[in-house]
């Protein structure tokens, strides 16, 4: 069996295709543009751009499809999720399948009974253990699903529903899967995965029972809301040895009245504190944001203010949007949108700030020779490539195989300041 799968989106999309593959036992996966059996879209809706792609793959797949009419279009994801009735429109798909029962498209396919879910009804987290990625190094591992946040901009929850959390033993089986597999690097991603519960054990609890697994050698986390991360967590940080100084945190404005158009739940003091706690606690943290430009009603002033306030902070780079108009959104329908152009230039100016933040922070780690971790990537003609613990990617002479765990002096390394 031949099996194409696109996925779109965020790190728990990705995680969920490499379940949703290891369903199908037996198979080939071959890239998209070639003849499958089977063309699996796992699709995103976060922004006007994301659910554009996520029509021209299923477009490419309905093009494969008039070609050997034998092979099933399957298409899942927020875009599905939200959606289901436009897809259903654009051709012969075969099935469409929601966000909670996607890791199911093996048996669904199989004849197994099967009805489209509304996702607010979702009330238990969707687990199915995996042994691996597909064509990565790291593992990426999804602990939480669903929002319970509604921010302004985000259509997110509507796709993904209300949180909820694997439980910690699904947790510790699933890494020590990914371990027993040759994985040395998990990735721990959720929609909102600072939400993470279980019973008394939150997301600490969580890291500190991976740092000990044997066999393992870094841990990642993705994207924390500021307000989740908590006195517990950030006191706890230097206990985890394991954990990689990188913490993304999605800031959206630095005004305070922009963040409160956004319906945020902090102010940009409990940013500020917040990094000046990180960084008493870990040495050189990489620390990241999340930025959204052009929020409707977004004055020069509240741009410059958000401008100044990302220079005044220690980051290690941005991760820049432009505010797309989502509907069923709060901010869909507010009112003084602001053009594309303004949007664009504002977007150039916060890429400029990123770029010098990215720089100054790369320097930093050389000049006072911090050793850079990471699993190898790629490895040829002699060089080597990895992601590092403190979110840069580094080129080095050496003769590792991809998958290899390694510690380089940073003074010994190439920063390409481009990241993940």
């Amino acid at each position: 069996m031949r099996i194409a799968i696109a996925t779109l989106g965020c790190k728990a999309n990705q995680a969920e295709s490499a379940v949703i593959l290891d369903q199908f036992g037996d198979f080939q996966l071959v890239p998209w543009q070639e003849e499958a059996d089977i063309y699996i879209i796992n699709t995103c809706t976060v922004t006007n751009r994301t659910d554009y792609k996520s029509r021209y793959l299923i477009r490419q797949a309905l093009a494969q499809k008039a070609k050997n009419p034998f092979a099933k279009i399957v298409v899942t994801g927020c875009f599905a999720q939200r959606y289901p009735e436009e897809i259903a429109k654009m051709g012969n798909i075969d099935l469409l399948i929601d966000n909670q029962q996607k890791l199911n498209i093996a048996d669904i396919l199989a004849g197994s009974n099967y009805e489209f879910m509304d996702i607010m009804q979702a009330k238990e987290f969707a687990y199915k253990p995996t042994t691996k990625m597909y064509n990565r190094t790291r593992a990426f591992q999804i602990i939480q699903d669903g929002c319970d946040f509604n921010c302004a901009y985000c259509a997110v929850p509507y796709g993904r529903g209300r949180s909820r959390s694997a439980t910690l033993e699904q947790v510790l089986q699933q890494a020590q899967l990914f371990v027993d597999n040759g994985y040395k690097e998990i990735v721990l991603s959720g929609i909102n995965l600072g939400l993470y519960k279980d019973g008394n054990n939150d997301l600490t609890d969580v890291l500190l029972r991976l740092n000990a697994i044997k066999g393992l050698e870094l841990i990642r986390l993705s994207s924390i809301e500021p307000q989740l991360f908590n006195a517990k967590l950030i006191s706890t940080l230097p206990l985890i040895s394991k954990l990689c100084p990188h913490y993304h945190l999605p800031l959206q404005s630095g005004s305070d009245s922009g963040l409160k158009r956004m319906k945020r739940h902090y102010i940009t003091d409990t940013i500020n504190q917040l990094v000046i706690k990180i960084g008493e606690r870990i040495a050189y943290p990489a620390i990241g944001m999340d930025v959204i430009t052009g929020f409707p009603g977004e004055t020069e002033e509240e741009h410059q203010q958000t401008c100044n306030f990302l220079r005044s902070l220690p980051l290690a780079y941005l991760h820049i949007f432009s505010f797309s108009k989502r509907k069923g959104t709060p901010a869909f329908a507010l009112l003084n949108q602001i053009p594309k152009t303004i949007k664009n230039r504002r977007a150039n100016e916060l890429t400029q700030i990123s770029h010098a933040l990215t720089g100054a922070y790369a320097n930093s780690l050389v000049e006072n020779k911090i050793p850079l971790r990471g699993i190898v990537e790629k490895s040829a003609n002699g060089y080597c490539e990895f992601l590092s613990d403190h979110y840069l990617r580094v080129r080095f002479s050496g003769n590792y195989q991809p998958g290899d765990f390694v510690q380089i002096p940073s003074q010994d390394v190439q920063i390409r300041m481009q990241n993940d």
